[in-house]
């Protein structure tokens, strides 16, 4: 019977034992990594890509301008849109490619289109979206951009599906 043998796996695992409890107790007296999450929040990075959401201008009215671009790039095809136009008033801000625009000149006074597409309904299929920020890079008039939050659920499917009141919602 060869006694050597076993004698050094008795050896090993003593060895290999005494390692495990090194790390176990130099891990056991630090700080735990843990946190409470519903009350601590974890920061995250500054470049974090979460959900798309939609930027407004400074009077409230929609950057987006329907070109249909974010909806064509958009790998899961979890964005859809309808164009329209919208009247936003008189109060409305033009942007610096409207000013330029002579064509706006031609509207009759009362008409307070701004003679752009809008769109009538900008739908976001949050449990479709995988985050990837195509949407965020390819839109001309930076309508859209990916959010910060990370904390969505939902109880049922239909509420996955963010339109254009939840989307403008700073979150």
């Amino acid at each position: 019977m060869n006694t050597k043998k076993q004698e050094n796996s008795i050896i090993e695992i003593s060895k290999n034992l005494l390692i495990g409890l090194k790390t176990t107790i130099k891990t056991f007296f630090r700080k735990p990594v843990t946190f409470q999450y519903p009350r601590e929040k974890r920061e995250i990075a500054e470049r974090f890509r979460a959900f798309p959401k939609l930027n407004v201008n400074n009077d409230g009215s929609l950057r987006c301008v329907a070109c249909f671009l974010c909806q064509t790039v958009c790998p899961s095809e979890a964005i859809k849109i309808k164009s329209g136009y919208v009247d936003y008033g008189d109060n409305h801000e033009l942007t610096e490619r409207q000013k330029h625009n002579h064509s706006l000149d031609k509207l009759k006074y009362g008409t307070y289109n701004d003679g752009r597409r809008h769109p009538s309904s900008f739908d976001v299929d949050l449990l479709r979206c995988i985050c990837c920020g195509y949407c965020e890079e390819i839109c001309p008039e930076e309508a859209i951009s990916m959010g910060s939050n990370y904390e969505v659920a939902f109880y049922t499917r239909d509420e996955g599906i963010y339109g254009i009141e939840k989307l403008t919602k700073s979150w």
